[in-house]
């Protein structure tokens, strides 16, 4: 990430802060695609990994929050609504 892109994301951070957000965890789309690469699930693009966001957002428990086993979980809801996920087991041998 280049100087100008962190100081602007530093900056919204304070801004977020100031009116009284707990900003200091933020996830990002390439923690997503991390999932992806270690569960060697396929490759999504940014978009696919914003909508795990929304699913996993969408499924939010206020007593434990948005964690990796939440968005392990979300990601394999969206796979399997893409049809991606079922077509993967199916092609696996048993």
């Amino acid at each position: 990430m280049d100087t100008n892109s962190t100081k602007i994301i530093e900056a919204a951070r304070e801004l977020l802060k100031s009116f009284g957000y707990f900003v200091d965890n933020l996830w990002h789309v390439d923690d997503v695609h991390f999932i992806c690469e270690q569960q060697e699930l396929p490759k999504i693009s940014n978009e696919e990994a914003m909508e795990v966001f929304i699913i996993a957002n969408q499924q939010f428990d206020g007593e434990t929050g948005i964690s990796w086993p939440q968005l392990e979980a979300a990601l394999r809801i969206f796979l399997q609504r893409e049809g991606v996920l079922s077509a993967q087991c199916e092609n696996d041998p048993v």
